[in-house]
């Protein structure tokens, strides 16, 4: 009900001038397991279908549902997108406590399991669904990744297998299904998979951006009769190279 109380593509251009990629799974594009295909049909916005939900769940209208604590930065952003959740959870009765936090506060609240609920992204360390799937994998709960603590027995039993097989159109189609599985029970709400904008020299040779950036710098090169001739012009040209990162 508050997945599809909140609308995210509004979202998306206000926070994100909207670049970003709606998320169906957690899985981002340009990664085994992703599958564009695929509509999440509790990240699309209707109200209607929310208030229902939330009263066949017991609470017509938010009524007699506790206040809900949400865990955020104390930053500028961090505030508004807050201010956006909590208006979209009072449509239909949902009432929101914002507690503002530093990082190092938020992480360790959600380390010791005392986040009811928290807004956070994650960046991917390598190109493979494990590393976005691990953040539901149950004995990864707190303090270690899985800062929600959702714990599946049928999720971790498939998960176990797809880590373990070898890279390959089996492996991507698992990756998928357990993806869209946890969807089907929500157990978090989707934002972006967000867009970054690049501005390179053109005279910086055997750059590609990449999200997973480690170690990529050994490959860099720079072209000195390039530089010398862009300097002596007098302008400065570069290129812009558009990506999309993880949520």
């Amino acid at each position: 009900a508050m997945s599809l109380a909140y609308d995210n593509a509004k979202a998306n251009d206000l926070f994100y001038n909207n670049q970003g990629i709606l998320a169906q799974t957690i899985i981002p594009p340009g990664i085994g397991g992703y599958d564009k295909k695929y509509v999440n049909p509790y990240n699309q916005y209707n109200l209607d279908k929310a208030k229902k939900l939330l009263a066949e769940a017991g609470y017509p209208n938010g009524k007699d549902l506790p206040v809900i604590k949400y865990e955020t930065l104390a930053t500028t952003v961090a505030r508004q997108v807050s201010e956006f959740f909590t208006k979209a959870m009072a449509d239909i009765g949902v009432k929101i406590q914002v507690n503002t936090n530093t990082w190092p506060q938020l992480t360790q609240k959600t380390k010791k399991r005392q986040a009811q609920m928290f807004g956070m992204a994650w960046l991917g360390d390598y190109p493979d669904a494990e590393n976005f799937l691990q953040l539901l994998y149950g004995p990864n709960a707190s303090p270690g990744p899985n800062g929600g603590n959702y714990n599946d027995s049928k999720f971790n039993t498939e998960f176990d297998i797809a880590k373990n097989m070898q890279p390959g159109s089996e492996r991507a189609a698992l990756y998928a299904k357990l993806a869209q599985y946890v969807e089907e029970q929500v157990p978090l709400m989707l934002g972006v998979h967000r867009t970054s904008y690049v501005l390179k020299h053109a005279w910086l040779k055997n750059y590609k951006f990449s999200t997973f950036s480690h170690g990529n710098s050994r490959y860099y090169d720079v072209d000195l009769q390039k530089k010398k001739e862009v300097f002596e012009s007098g302008v400065l040209t570069g290129k812009a190279i558009q990506t999309a990162s993880k949520w």
